[in-house]
Order: structure tokens, then sequence, then C-alpha cells
């Protein structure tokens, strides 16, 4: 999956994020205005009328929803956030596999999982400082009985992609991969 279909939802619930935090700092905000003034004059603070059988009070529904919705995003960003020290700045973990990017001897090793590929199928690709790394497999595996009849078929599919800037200058004329065993090995020296 691309990082473009994760795109609409991400900016649906930062934008739902922010209608929140405004709505429930406005209402906060509204209430310290309204104590402040009351202990201001020494007058008891007024209360809004509490709402009859049958009446709908749509502040008191929105404040419970609002304060639902806080609860549940405090979880999710504590959630998210757990195991942040965990976490190296240099190694990255992305969805098809492992990557690490090492700075070693003036040179900057990018070392990336990738199972099952040929290497035909990798595509490494330096713009500047921006380096890009990407595989697209395919394949079919058929299971046949004695007689020659189809006992089984599979289709198969897989890619990988990252892309990242790397930390420094590079010369990207002295950059050089090697693919083996499933692992890819890009070395890219250092500008200097």
């Amino acid at each position: 999956m691309n990082k473009q279909a994760f795109k609409r939802p991400l900016i649906a619930v930062g934008l739902m994020s922010l209608v929140g935090a405004v709505g429930a700092q406005a209402y906060y905000t509204r209430d310290l205005a309204r104590r402040v003034a009351a202990t201001e004059t020494q007058a008891p603070v007024a209360s809004m009328p509490a709402p009859t059988a049958g009446q709908w009070d749509p502040w008191s529904n929105l404040h419970a929803d609002m304060m639902r919705m806080q609860e549940r995003m405090d979880r999710m960003f504590d959630n998210g956030f757990r195991n942040i020290h965990v976490l190296s700045d240099v190694a990255l973990q992305p969805v098809g596999g492992k990557l690490t990017l090492d700075d070693q001897d003036g040179n900057y090793v990018v070392k990336a999982d990738i199972p099952g590929a040929k290497e035909s199928d990798i595509a490494v690709n330096l713009d500047g400082r921006l380096l890009s790394i990407s595989s697209q497999t395919q394949g079919q595996e058929k299971q046949t009985a004695d007689n020659g009849q189809l006992m089984r078929q599979e289709s198969y599919s897989s890619s990988f992609q990252q892309a990242f800037t790397l930390p420094g200058p590079v010369d990207a004329s002295g950059m050089h991969s090697q693919y083996q065993d499933g692992v890819l090995t890009v070395t890219i020296p250092k500008a200097g």
C-alpha cells in the first residue's frame, strides 16, 4: 500500500482533531471567563438551566462527545509514543522489511532486507541526497497431480518502496550497490 492511500484519512483525522481541540478550548475558555467574572463580582456562578424532560440540550451532548474524543486521542497518542525510546535515529522500519543507515569510514551504507526479490527487480535511485529504493516482484506457483490435473495454483505479488534524505552531502558518482541473500547493500561516499 502506498503513502498516498493514507493521505486522505490522515488529513481527515487531523482536521477532526483540530476541530475537537478548538471546540474543547473554546468551551473551557468560556467556562474559565465565567468563573473569573463571578469571582471578581463575588456573585454566585450562574449555571445553565437543566433541560426539562424531553428537551434536547446540544451543549451537554457536545461537551460529553468532546470529552470522549479527547480521552480517545490521549490514549492513541500515549500508545503511539509508548516505545519511541526504542527506535534508533538511523534505523527505519518500512512496511516491506528492515532498512538501516550506517555512517562508516566516509561512506553512508544503507542495508535493506528485500527477501524473495531478484536483482533485476530492484531499482536504486539517488537524486541529490534523496535515496529511493524500490522492488516489485510477481510470480505464480502451480501444483499438479500425477495425472496432470491442476490441484493448486497461487499467484503472488510484493512490492517494497522507501525513500529518505541522507544526512549529509554525497558523491553520487561513487555510489554502488550489491544484492546478496535477500539483502541489498548500497554504499554512497560522502562528498568532501
